[in-house]
């Protein structure tokens, strides 16, 4: 299973994809100044609500348009399940061709979208 976070202004949603199956989907609040024990916990909180354990990832994929918050759910994903998490942005291999001017304003919510919708399809 791929845990997929994807950290907005607004929310953190956290899916889980398995043989190009979504497991569950849950919303967090983005909260600035919580800390990674603070994700840890709502992280942890939302997989057990969802009878998921943490062993069951093998791996996870960060998208953020939040970079004070990326290190710290970063930090939360690798206390929880203890992998390295793959964050999104320029210079990621992808497999897609992103046929803009700037490929670099892309964002990288977008990007990640377009993955998890490949392999979902």
């Amino acid at each position: 299973m791929v845990l997929a976070v994807d950290i907005g202004n607004t929310n953190i949603v956290v899916s889980g994809f398995s043989g190009g199956k979504i497991i569950f989907t849950e919303r967090l609040s983005t909260e600035h100044l919580s800390t990674d024990l603070e994700y840890t916990v709502l992280i942890r909180t939302v997989l057990d609500l969802n009878h998921i354990t943490y062993a069951d990832f093998d791996g996870c994929i960060i998208s953020s348009v939040v970079p004070p918050v990326t290190q710290t759910v970063r930090e939360s994903i690798l206390r929880t399940i203890g992998k390295e998490p793959v964050i999104v942005g320029a210079g990621v291999k992808t497999g897609l061709k992103i046929q803009v001017d700037n490929p670099a304003a892309l964002g990288s919510d977008r990007v990640a979208d377009a993955v998890a919708a490949a392999a979902y399809y």
